[in-house]
């Protein structure tokens, strides 16, 4: 498994729930995405999160590239909306883990998370009207003007790109 995860991601899932001692498995991770696509404000969401978040760390099956282009809006995550950015966070896992368990293959997928995010964002901006994340309203306004795919796509060349270690 090839994974960069920033530390946030870790503190992200070890904040949503408690850890189980067994590897999460797919069936496990189907069943956490399924309950954060009903509902990242339910009863169980925290739960599912964690799992989620567990999966896509351990798992050998699910490739996720984490950083500031990937998931800007972590960058900001001291204040009042910690726990909104970290549920989008598990919300962008649910949605790149959801697209590489469907093809099959570990090939990181932001434009899925985004997708995710935004549906997650939209639900909580339903309840708590006067949140406000930029970076996700950003992400919004690609999509609508249909760029977000496009820089999804430019992302993933990037990460695919061969690195070049500097000394």
């Amino acid at each position: 498994m090839i994974i960069r995860i920033l530390p946030i991601f870790l503190a992200v899932a070890a904040s949503l729930g408690a850890a189980k001692v067994e590897p999460v498995s797919k069936s496990e991770a189907r069943q956490a995405i399924a309950v954060l696509e009903k509902s990242v404000l339910s009863a169980n969401a925290a739960e599912a999160a964690a799992t989620i978040t567990r999966f896509a760390d351990e798992s050998e099956e699910v490739l996720i590239v984490v950083g500031p282009e990937t998931m800007p809006w972590v960058q900001d995550s001291a204040g009042p909306d910690t726990q909104i950015r970290e549920l989008l966070t598990a919300a962008y896992v649910a949605g790149d883990v959801k697209a590489q368990l469907a093809k099959k293959r570990p090939d990181d997928d932001p434009y899925s998370g985004w997708l995710f995010v935004i549906k997650a964002y939209k639900e909580i901006r339903g309840k708590r009207p006067r949140v406000s994340i930029p970076e996700v309203e950003e992400l919004m306004a690609k999509d609508k003007d249909g760029t977000l795919k496009k820089e999804a796509d430019t992302l993933r060349k990037k990460e695919n790109a061969p690195q070049r270690e500097i000394i």
